[in-house]
């Protein structure tokens, strides 16, 4: 017996791990030894038992107190578990990376198990087993980064075995009922990065003016303007430093931007430094950020040097929050280096994290890594006219089933930047918008304003500063929530939305009435009647719930509507 509520047991050679809710057999185990992790990292501790096998090699095996699930340290699990049965279905889900080039972040389909097993393997990164005749179901979650994934196989033989090779990495097996994998998945990535609370953060970057504006005078001006809104933490992107990667170009091939002194704070832009715009940010209730590319090259070379960057950042620059991007992990070595990266961050102190970028090929995407700060998702410019709100609540919309909101950054943008970019006529167009709808649309992920926000009309700011204020009151209930998209995947012109629950009780509704003809919104709950009460909404908004249906009028399309639920 381990913990409060996991337990294992080595009988002869095999060992038995679980907890209060499942119990799993792994045979060939010579001995075994618990411990108690608290992780260097955002996890909730876990119990782990170490073990070695009769071939020599060793596997450890994580169980937390409270979920039926277990993950194994890698893929040499030779079968996972079996089917017992002829009506499974699995379906298969891959979550893509890559956003500069992807803007379809989740896909899934279903595959009908036949004769025992496939013929193929299936290829993906979340796997759901269900059973219609016992109502069994079982997930299967390859935490592999994005260069790679998990190769599902199911023999054509009479055992049924389940196997999962996905060259390395952790393998997480979870048990529960049918109808109950999605929800059981967004549990199990809680436990792993347990979010203290939902955060918003801007980034100038997203006005496609790069370094160009990056100063003492401009962040000024940027922190002043995030006090204004209500905005927590003012991240400065590239230009802080000395090697600058844009205004002037100063790297190659050869990556000349990592040389020794590159990460100096520039002298001519910040005659000061850093650590004056942190403490003045301070005084008025707002946190610094910092952007930073690690040195990838030849597997992490610079890795101590970088850590040296890390912690100078930390303690001489008073940054909290670092953004990671421009480097590539590209094989398991490389991965491993870059999690012990994202480790000495973490440990640097209880108020840091990182916001790790997934808009290019070769890095940890959604699943490796993934006790380790949240998800800059993408980038989107009104320069391109590639910023369409409704593409951004379609993508944290579909993402939200499978992995918690709370693990992401999705953008809003200054909507009358460029307007000339975008067809003339656009029903989508950023412009069509109200402001505080485009926060709504991202408010239950860690909101990222991109853009220079000084520039923001004073019209605007005056939209945004209610929903603000009253998101901030609910924002700690939101980040520890279970959250579930409802009724149709955004589409411009869709009735769409979210469920929020807490300990399997209604918190929330968040609901959307997009560029659509209809003033009547119905959505199907998982709850069959509950009083509501509109929180905040740039609407006049009707809600009745019965039978477990939410019917709301809204009286203007574009609009939503932020309800609690007793």
């Amino acid at each position: 017996m381990f913990g409060k509520n996991c337990h294992f047991l080595l009988d002869s050679t095999t060992l038995t791990v679980g907890n209060a809710l499942f119990s799993k057999e792994f045979g060939s185990i010579t001995s075994a030894e618990e411990s108690l992790i608290f992780p260097k990292s955002r996890s909730l501790p876990y119990h782990r038992v170490r073990a070695e096998r009769e071939d020599g090699s060793r596997v450890s095996f994580d169980v937390w107190d409270d979920i039926p699930l277990i993950r194994i340290g890698d893929d040499s699990e030779n079968t996972l578990f079996k089917l017992i049965g002829e009506h499974w279905t699995v379906r298969a889900i891959k979550l893509n990376a890559f956003t500069d080039d992807v803007d379809t972040l989740a896909e899934e389909v279903q595959y009908n198990y036949f004769y025992q097993g496939f013929q193929k393997p299936i290829v993906g990164d979340i796997f759901f087993f269900e059973d219609p005749e016992t109502d069994k179901a079982m997930i299967v979650i390859s935490e592999t980064p994005d260069w790679t994934r998990g190769e599902l196989r199911i023999p054509q033989r009479r055992d049924c075995s389940v196997m999962l090779k996905n060259n390395g990495y952790p393998v997480v097996i979870g048990f529960c009922k049918k109808g109950e994998c999605e929800a059981l998945c967004r549990s199990y990535f809680r436990h792993t990065n347990d979010c203290p609370e939902l955060v918003t953060m801007s980034n100038t970057w997203g006005d496609c003016n790069g370094d160009e504006r990056v100063c003492e005078k401009f962040i000024v001006g940027e922190i002043d303007a995030a006090y204004d809104i209500g905005v927590d933490i003012v991240q400065i992107d590239d230009g802080w430093q000395v090697a600058g990667t844009v205004y002037p170009r100063v790297s190659d091939e050869n990556g000349l931007i990592f040389q020794d002194d590159a990460w100096e704070h520039n002298i001519e832009r910040f005659p000061n430094g850093i650590m004056p715009l942190t403490e003045k940010a301070k005084q008025l209730g707002v946190k610094v950020g910092l952007w930073f590319a690690p040195a990838s090259r030849h597997c992490f070379e610079r890795l101590e040097h970088d850590k040296a960057v890390m912690t100078k950042c930390y303690n001489e620059y008073g940054a909290r929050f670092i953004k990671l991007d421009m480097y590539q992990a590209t094989s398991k070595e490389h991965t491993d280096k870059f999690i012990d990266f994202l480790a000495h961050i973490h440990s640097l102190g209880d108020d840091i994290t990182v916001q790790m970028d997934v808009t290019r090929h070769g890095r940890l995407n959604y699943l490796c890594g993934g006790e380790y700060g949240t998800i800059f998702v993408e980038n989107r410019y009104t320069k391109t006219a590639n910023s369409f709100p409704h593409r951004v609540l379609r993508n944290l919309w579909t993402i939200s089933k499978y992995q918690p909101s709370n693990r992401f950054q999705f953008e809003l943008i200054n909507p009358d930047l460029n307007r000339d970019s975008y067809r003339n006529g656009d029903p989508f167009a950023p412009a069509n918008y109200d402001m505080d709808y485009l926060f709504a649309s991202v408010m239950l992920s860690n909101p990222l304003f991109w853009m220079e926000m000084q520039f923001l009309s004073s019209e605007r700011r005056s939209q945004l500063v209610p929903l603000i204020k009253v998101w901030k009151e609910h924002r700690r209930t939101l980040a520890k929530a279970d959250i579930m998209p409802i009724g149709e995947i955004p589409s411009g012109r869709s009735n769409t939305g979210f469920y929020v629950s807490a300990n399997g009780k209604p918190e929330y509704l968040l609901l959307f009435r997009e560029a659509n003809d209809s003033e009547i919104a119905k959505f199907t709950l998982p709850v069959e009647k509950a009083d509501a009460k509109v929180l905040y909404s740039n609407a006049d908004v009707s809600l009745t719930i019965e039978k477990g249906v939410a019917t709301a009028k809204f009286s203007k399309p574009r609009a939503y509507a932020f309800i609690k639920l007793n």
